[in-house]
């Protein structure tokens, strides 16, 4: 069986995104130690992350790496979490 080489693209997608987010968040937090509340940075970047890319990987196994169906349903996803986000909660 031969497998499909890993494209750029397929990191690329609205999961990786919020990973970055998370990255950022972490870093920030980092940057800014005399802060009251620096600490929640680096507390809630973690989870954004490592949720991020597990779900990344969920999705990128359950689509058989088709690059529409990752980006169709990560940015359906990403969209609901951010709506429950901003709207909901």
């Amino acid at each position: 069986m031969q497998t499909k080489p890993v494209t750029i693209a397929e990191f690329l997608t609205p999961f990786m995104f919020v990973a970055l987010l998370g990255v950022l968040m972490i870093v920030e937090g980092f940057m800014h130690m005399g802060r009251e509340n620096n600490a929640l940075q680096f507390i809630f970047g973690v989870p954004v992350l490592l949720g991020a890319l597990g779900a990344h990987w969920v999705v990128w196994r359950a689509s058989l790496r088709n690059l529409r169906t990752m980006w169709i349903v990560e940015g359906v996803l990403v969209a609901i979490f951010w709506y429950l986000f901003y709207y909901v909660f």
